[in-house]
């Protein structure tokens, strides 16, 4: 149905279209070519004088240059396709070293140089690990006169960030201990608890 439609509209929009197409043509063609913006007056002026001096250079560029015409004729460019051969018999070089490439401890390769007021991850784990040790001996100060970095920044760094701990939950004894376990177990069973299963016995007979 869409399609239908829209072949139609064409077909009525088809005369309107091609309605006096000769005189809008002639009337776009005789408008006047868009004019270039204006030179500034002292580009304007230089390049008066420039043709002022040398008169003869604007002649030559609306000239045609038969040398130059015919040096064109002469160049031309040919390309020929080569097949690129394909090595028989050529075994490719291995690798000299064939070892593995070991990957960094912390996933990035650690700078042989740290620059000062800086931290490695090395450094800080060590840093932070020393001050969960011994609080009092390694300080702020302390660690920031060893790593010269500033006070406040060894401050935020043990305030911020700890590193992993083991937390080991306390033993949690439970109503039944192994020996009233030992208890429970050497009772004689209940009637209903061995009537049941004979129940269960005689259905299976049958």
């Amino acid at each position: 149905m869409g399609n239908t439609a829209a072949k139609v509209t064409k077909r009525v929009m088809r005369p309107f279209k091609n309605f006096a197409v000769e005189a809008r043509t002639e009337r776009i063609l005789e408008k006047e070519k868009p004019t270039s913006a204006p030179w500034h007056p002292t580009t304007q002026k230089r390049i008066d004088e420039i043709i002022k001096s040398n008169p003869h250079l604007m002649e030559e560029q609306n000239k045609k240059d038969e040398t130059l015409s015919s040096r064109l004729k002469e160049v031309y460019v040919t390309s020929h396709d080569v097949v690129p051969g394909i090595p028989i018999g050529k075994e490719k070089p291995l690798p000299s070293e064939r070892k593995n490439v070991l990957q960094p401890e912390f996933g990035y390769e650690e700078p042989a140089r740290i620059t000062k007021g800086k931290l490695s991850i090395r450094q800080a784990l060590i840093l932070i690990g020393r001050h969960q040790q011994d609080s009092i001996k390694y300080n702020a100060l302390a660690l920031a006169n060893e790593y010269t970095i500033h006070p406040r920044l060894a401050e935020n760094i043990l305030k911020h960030f700890k590193t992993f701990e083991y937390y080991k939950p306390p033993k949690v004894k439970t109503g039944i201990e192994v020996k009233d376990y030992i208890k429970l177990k050497s009772l004689p069973a209940s009637k209903e608890e061995t009537i049941q299963p004979q129940i269960e016995d005689n259905k299976m007979k049958s």
